[in-house]
């Protein structure tokens, strides 16, 4: 319970203790409320990919695994008493969690609405292979009137990486990559919300696959990365680099696709110390897993067009790009964590 909430029922406790008085009658006062717990587990098909290399590349392909989540939330009560006189004490109580908000700092976000990219580790890589570019677009927007823009126009023999990025040290983001040191410590987890939008005229699938996002543990790229991306015909968000590192994936029954030419939100809850991973697609709950590295911080984040070199007519928009360091266990991972939206956050 927050400390505006105790000094509110304080403040009544005592002006309905002062009209007891008045007019010599005896009132009975209280307050409280009530906890609540649920639990929910994860079924169904699955899939992964290959092993990436120091450089964060890597085909996907599918594997298997399974998952489960539980959870279990709850807040305090309290009562209290009183008499013709008004001296009742107001009673107190508290609990394992607090529904009005949830503990959870804000380490970065892009909403692209300045037109630079100086919240970015060195910029944003506009032409890795020849075939791609960037820059910002006012066609379509999530908030504002400004997203990011990428297009490959050409394949190529390697490759497509025309993404951006940001290094951490710590909960601090970086000017410039360093690619040594130490990342983010979550134990309790971080959030990743992104939204994008997707153009393409072609399925993925035998080969041909298409990558949003990427996160490295190790600094120095000395350990696999993870990657989140489409590698199928039914275009399901897909993670890589998972099962064949010794972890598990586990898609919910009947899972979303992505649609594409329309805006799709995309949420992950990773927590390298817990070696869990669970993603949400618009809301709705597409897979868990179990995945582990050497290293359980995470130092690197990479969002843009990474694809197989196969690709030559992509589109992508991206805003609105937040990660969130968790300050306690997420109660419930069968409700996606959209912090600071469905989800209200803590101030201070």
């Amino acid at each position: 319970m927050r400390s505006n909430d105790l000094a509110y029922r304080l403040t009544m406790h005592r002006a309905r203790a002062l009209v007891c008085t008045l007019v010599l009658s005896v009132f009975a006062c209280s307050d409280g409320t009530a906890g609540s717990t649920s639990e929910g587990t994860d079924d169904g098909t699955t899939g992964d990919g290959d092993s990436g290399d120091g450089d964060g590349d890597g085909d996907l392909t599918t594997g298997d695994g399974d998952g489960d989540g539980d959870s279990t939330t709850g807040d305090g009560d309290g009562d209290g008493d009183g008499d013709g006189d008004g001296d009742g004490e107001p009673g107190t109580g508290d609990g394992d969690g607090d529904g009005d908000c949830f503990e959870a700092d804000l380490l970065w976000f892009e909403d692209f609405e300045s037109g630079t990219y100086d919240a970015w580790t060195g910029g944003y890589d506009p032409d890795w292979s020849g075939c791609t570019t960037n820059g910002f677009s006012s066609e379509f927007a999530v908030s504002g009137t400004q997203s990011h823009w990428s297009a490959i126009t050409c394949g190529s023999g390697s490759s497509h990486r025309g993404y951006g990025g940001v290094q951490f040290d710590g909960d601090t983001p970086l000017p410039a990559y360093t690619n040594v040191g130490v990342g983010t410590d979550a134990p309790y987890g971080i959030v990743n919300t992104y939204w994008s939008r997707l153009s393409v005229p072609y399925t993925f699938g035998s080969g041909r696959w298409f990558s949003y996002w990427t996160i490295n543990s190790d600094c120095g790229w000395n350990e696999n990365v993870i990657t989140l991306g489409l590698e199928e015909p039914t275009h399901r968000l897909t993670p890589a680099h998972i099962v064949n590192n010794g972890g598990t994936v586990t898609f919910e029954p009947n899972p979303p696709t992505i649609a594409l030419d329309t805006w799709v939100r995309t949420t992950i809850y990773i927590n390298l110390v817990e070696e869990t991973i669970h993603i949400w697609q618009d809301g709705q709950k597409l897979l868990s897993g179990e995945v582990a590295r050497p290293t359980s911080d995470v130092c690197q984040w990479h969002w843009g067009a990474y694809a197989s070199g196969d690709n030559d007519d992509v589109q992508l928009w991206e805003d609105d790009i937040s990660i969130w360091k968790l300050q306690a266990p997420w109660p419930d991972f069968a409700v996606e964590p959209y912090l600071g939206e469905t989800v209200a956050v803590c101030d201070g």
